[in-house]
């Protein structure tokens, strides 16, 4: 028989929300409302507290965000950093044109809002971003400032699910060939069946090698595939190192998921000629 859940007390909360929404009010009325009997519960608590956000507690909560295609910085903090870093993953995200317009538009929403510019980057690509980003700038004010509320709220849901209820699906890539963990390699996850494959996760290694916040706590039983596209990481580490660079450009690794599988670990052992995997814990 499976035991229902702990609740989610404050003392679980106090320090996990700042970095999930930077406003204080928002943290005081969420720690006010618990304990949490789940996680559902917790975000439908959450997001009734944030709506509305004022613009005050929306320049606040700004002030957290880096922009859209640039690195977080230390004064972001650690936790926001992680979190940026995995939401900013994209298989376009080194694309060079895409970075230089999407950094003139950010200039451009600067000046024309006095703001950041901040959308829900998890699942959406840069040429997705960049499209509404020029939408957005023909927003008026009032709009504008009613749709980053909107988007503030929808990250912090995923932020929030991506504390409380961790992955189903980790993953570690560990380069043999140097005897450190691989950094910055994104991963995708996908369900093939149904009509699949359909994407349900995907995120990008951090400096541990690991993505621990790859697809949703629970997933129907059944074939999933990881993507790796390792092309990147390979060749850097070839001109760092001298190497042979990219043999596997991609790496795809299928695995079963059983109707009692609480958690699963798949990592990828990565060399320029050969990889393995297995199931981890």
């Amino acid at each position: 028989m499976t035991r229902p859940p702990a609740p989610l007390t404050a003392d679980d909360l106090r320090d996990a929300l700042p970095p999930v929404l930077a406003v204080r009010r928002w943290a005081d009325d969420v720690l006010a409302g618990a304990p949490y009997a789940s996680v559902d519960a917790l975000v439908e608590a959450a997001t009734v507290a944030a709506a509305p956000l004022t613009e005050a507690e929306v320049d606040e909560a700004l002030a957290a965000h880096p922009r859209i295609g640039e690195r977080p910085t230390a004064t972001h903090g650690e936790a926001e950093a992680r979190f940026s870093q995995a939401e900013q993953a994209s298989s376009d995200a080194d694309d060079a044109e895409l970075a230089a317009r999407l950094a003139a538009g950010n200039r451009a929403y600067e000046q024309r809002f006095g703001r950041v510019f901040l959308i829900r980057a998890a699942r959406r690509t840069r040429a997705e971003v960049l499209a509404e980003l020029e939408r957005r700038l023909d927003l008026d004010d009032d709009a504008e400032l009613a749709t980053v509320a909107a988007q503030l709220r929808e990250i912090m849901a995923l932020r929030l699910r991506a504390t409380f209820a961790p992955s189903l699906v980790t993953t570690h890539v560990l380069d043999t060939a140097s005897g450190r963990p691989a950094p910055g390699v994104p991963v995708r996850l996908e369900a093939l069946a149904d009509g699949g494959p359909r994407e349900v996760g995907s995120g990008v290694t951090d400096d541990d090698g690991r993505v621990r916040t790859l697809g949703p706590a629970t997933l129907a039983p059944g074939p999933y595939r990881l993507t790796f596209d390792t092309a990147e990481y390979l060749a850097e580490s070839a001109d760092e190192d001298g190497g042979a660079g990219a043999f596997f450009p991609e790496v795809a690794v299928t695995f079963v998921v059983g109707p009692d599988d609480a958690h699963l670990h798949v990592p990828l052992l990565l060399s320029p000629f050969g990889y393995s995997t297995y199931r981890g814990s």
